[in-house]
């Protein structure tokens, strides 16, 4: 009888030994969740940095190839890229 006394608390000792550590394996889990939540936040705002910082290279790349002139046939083709695309659109919307 005292051998069997003697494996239940041990048993229960070993219990409460595997709660704490499942406690704080739990705790470790949340912690290291919110983590992951802040580097995906700071990952996505340092992507839309470069995202901004190569659209302002190439608008200054292309600012540095064409001089005035050319700059305006460009804007006068662009514009007119987008009407024919207006009128593709409303083409399309028109059936």
């Amino acid at each position: 009888m005292e051998d069997l006394h003697a494996t239940v608390k041990d048993l229960h000792l070993a219990l409460q030994t595997l709660l704490k550590k499942l406690n704080g394996l739990k705790k470790e889990n949340e912690e290291l969740k919110k983590e992951n939540v802040e580097l995906r936040k700071a990952v996505s705002e340092k992507e839309h940095l470069i995202n901004v910082t190569e659209e302002k290279i190439v608008t200054a790349n292309i600012n540095g190839l064409y001089d005035e002139e050319q700059k305006e046939a460009l804007q006068f083709k662009i514009d007119a890229y987008l009407k024919d695309i207006e009128k593709c659109l409303a083409l399309l919307n028109a059936r």
